[in-house]
Formats: structure tokens, sequence, C-alpha cells
């Protein structure tokens, strides 16, 4: 394959959703690896698989921190001096594709601020097929980004960030004097902002924020001997046609279906819930092609009241969605969310721990990407039959997922005729068997006549 080299991207710095990536990889040692992964009819070979991983490495995903050198700058994006890393190419059963998937994401170690922040694997099915599994950093990049990423890859472009080595400190030092000079007049313009919405929220003008859920004590974890459940795994395809059906049958979109899909997984299991249901719905916020962020993403919020049964309207769910969409877009700037990255660097390390200790998080997370672009389901040629698209929290103890949240979360993805759903089960009381949240999402997926087969 033959690389055409763009226009080197300029500064780019750790910013947004990045930085609290980073904040949470340097405070708590928690890392977010995004997994996307391919299944092969036919083994597109061993020659298209190590052009795409070279591709991957001539681009903006082979990135590393650069540490800021003034005090209050966002530290920079540099190029990655490391090599790529990869594993044995092994033989497996097709059965085993789930497995060996899932294997894979659970062992990473991603190390993004060092520059090993993405590895892409592959193995042989006995049929003749491959599975391949790219593995990334979230604070690298988020899955529309991988989108764009590999079909640039794989078209034999790509945009390298600049070296570390290739930035002058004295030049190093004035950007970043002037990054940080742009930093306080950020966070002047944001405190206003955060004041105003503090005062709102006291005064019941807008909808409060939920206090953290009260700790639950379960048989399985009142017993200190017994090991702590980790997070479950699970994938399953679903006919697009049928999920399409249902949802119009019931008056809604397939993002409203997919949110009383994971409300109804939710109310299954049991799970203790003060008040209304939260569900954080995932936005994209990337504007356009030449928007060069690593992440680009919200989210929005909605708080379901009633129970969500299976197969009955869903036009409250699609009229609570697109009201919070509407408002994400027109008073974004003004959200108290995208206020805080500013104000964040001006706090000492150990004050913003436990700020960010205490932030509660929503029910469940939801996040359909759509249809995927047929670009990034080609890998020499080839066009994958099967397609996944995840990502987990690692490192969080047992008791933060009990307290938390999300309880679990879901993405999905559309290509060809199939919508591929996965889910990430954190709360350990409420979704650490791995057989009981196949089971709850059966049931749920049944419950909507709604077909599936699990990975």
């Amino acid at each position: 394959m033959t690389m055409t080299d763009l226009r080197p991207a300029g500064v780019l710095r750790v910013e947004g959703p990045d930085e609290s990536y980073l904040l949470v990889a340097d405070l708590f040692g928690m890392g977010a690896p995004i997994q996307l992964t391919w299944v092969f009819d036919a083994d597109p070979g061993d020659e298209a698989i190590d052009a795409l991983r070279a591709g991957l490495a001539a681009g903006p995903l082979h990135r590393a921190v650069s540490r800021r050198r003034v005090p209050l700058a966002r530290h920079r994006w540099v190029r990655s001096d490391l090599p790529p890393e990869t594993g044995p190419v092994e033989t497996i059963d097709d059965a085993a594709v789930g497995e060996w998937a899932d294997t894979l994401l659970r062992s990473s170690r991603l190390d993004p601020v060092r520059g090993s922040g993405w590895r892409l694997d592959s193995a042989r099915t006995r049929s003749g097929g491959r599975v391949i599994s790219l593995l990334a950093s979230h604070m690298i990049s988020d899955g529309q980004g991988l989108y764009r990423l590999v079909a640039a890859a794989s078209a034999g472009e790509t945009a390298p960030l600049p070296s570390a080595a290739g930035v002058r400190p004295s030049r190093a030092v004035r950007e970043d004097a002037a990054d940080a000079a742009r930093a306080l007049r950020a966070a002047g313009r944001s405190l206003p902002i955060l004041v105003r919405q503090a005062r709102a929220s006291r005064r019941g003008r807008d909808t409060p924020v939920p206090a953290a859920p009260t700790p639950r004590t379960h048989s399985r974890s009142a017993d200190t001997r017994a090991p702590v459940p980790d997070t479950t795994l699970a994938t399953v395809d679903v006919d697009a046609a049928a999920w399409t059906a249902r949802a119009n049958e019931h008056g809604g979109t397939g993002n409203s279906l997919f949110t009383a899909l994971l409300a109804g997984i939710v109310q299954r299991s049991g799970r203790r819930i003060d008040g209304a249901m939260r569900v954080c719905i995932a936005v994209s916020t990337r504007d356009g092609d030449e928007d060069t962020r690593a992440n680009a993403s919200g989210g929005v919020w909605i708080r379901l009241s009633e129970r969500v049964e299976p197969r009955t309207d869903l036009g409250g769910i699609r009229a609570l969605s697109k009201r919070a969409f509407v408002d994400y877009a027109r008073t974004g700037a003004d959200q108290a969310a995208d206020n805080l990255q500013p104000v964040v660097r001006l706090l000492p390390r150990r004050l913003l721990g436990r700020l960010m200790r205490g932030i509660p998080g929503p029910d469940t997370t939801v996040s359909n990407l759509g249809t995927t672009p047929p670009s990034a389901l080609r890998i020499g040629g080839h066009t994958a039959s099967r397609f996944a698209i995840r990502a987990v929290m690692q490192g969080m103890p047992a008791q933060e997922r009990r307290v938390r949240g999300p309880a679990i979360a879901a993405w999905a993805v559309e290509y060809h005729d199939t919508i591929t759903l996965t889910f990430f089960g954190i709360d350990p009381d409420d979704f650490g068997d791995p057989a009981v949240l196949r089971e709850l999402i059966a049931a749920e997926l049944t419950a909507w006549e709604i077909g599936h087969r699990f990975w």
C-alpha cells in the first residue's frame, strides 16, 4: 500500500473528552479501551492486515501525550515513537469469535499517555475466515473517529502528528504560555455560567441533578470472602428490518427502541432506582470531515418516570429524547458539563479527585452509532459479514461501580441487514453474572418480538 501524506496537523491539544479520560487515568489509574471487531467469511490475508496496521501507525491514531511546560496550559498530542503492538495469529472455532474478542478486550492494557494507545490483532477461523480486532484507548479516539481513521488507513492516506523531538523547547514554552492565557480566559467565561446553573438548580428552574444512588447490600457482596463479580460482556445480532418494524409499530425510532430496550433490561434486573430512571444518550458533536479532534462526543440525559413495558408506545421516549437533543444543540455552550473543563485545570488534584468521584452517573447509557460506513467495513478488498463496536472502563473498584453508574451501557451499529448490539454490565450486583446478563437481554428482545443471535 502506498501512503499519501496529507498536510500534517498543527498543534493538537488534549482537550474536552480527551482531557477527561486523561484526568481519570492520572487520578484513578482507570482506562477506557474501545474495540472494533470485524468477522470475515473469507480471509483478507496477512498482507492486508499488515497494511492496515502500517496505515494506522502512520496516521494520527499513533499518538502520545506530551506534557505541558506551563501550568494551566493543555497538554499536547504528538506522534508516538513506539512501534504498534500486536500478538500471535491463532486459529479458533467459528463459534469462539465472541469469546476471542472478549478475551482481547479484557486483557488489553493500553497506555495512550506513553504512546501505546492501540493495537490490531487477528485470528483465523476453522472455516477459512478471519476475525480482526482493533483496540484503541477512548482517550485518543471515539467510535466515529475510528471509522474515519480505519478508512483513511485502508486508502493509504495519512496525516501524521508532529513528533515531540521536533518541537523546540523555547517554542513549546511560548505556545504553552499562550494556551495557558486562553485557558484563563475560558475559565473566566465558564465560571459565571456554572454559577448561574447552580443558582437556577437551587431555585428549581432546571431539572435538579440527582443524588448518587444509595449503596445497596446484596447477598452476593455481603460475604467479604466471596469474589466480587467482574464486569460482564455480551454481543448480539438482530435483524435490522424487524428492529425498524417494531420501532415504527410502536410510534418510535430505532433510537427510542434502543433506549426502551435498555430501560427494560434495567427493570428486569431488579435494580433499585430512587425516583425516575436516568438514561444518558450519546451525542456526536463532530463537525464534518475537517474536525480533527480525537473525541467529539457528548451526552444528553432523559428521565423516565414511568415503567417501560415491552411493545408499548415509544412516543414518550421519542419526545423526551428529541427535546433533549434540541436543547443541547441550542444551549450546548451553556451546559454546565461543557463548561467544567476550563475550570478543572485551576483546581488542586486532591480536590479535583473528590469532585470527580462525587459526580453521579445515569442508570444506563446508550450509544447508537447508526449505519457503519462501507469504507469502515472493508479490509484488503473484503467486506466484513459481521461487525461490532463497544467500550469498557477498566480499573474501577467494585464499590464505585455499585454507586456511581451507569449500571449497564450498550452500543448499536447497523450494517448490511443486521444491527449488532453490544452490552457492558458494570454494577457487580445487578449485572455481574454473564449468564444472567444474557438472559435479561434475550428476555427483553423476545418480549419486543425481535429475533436475536448471540456471538
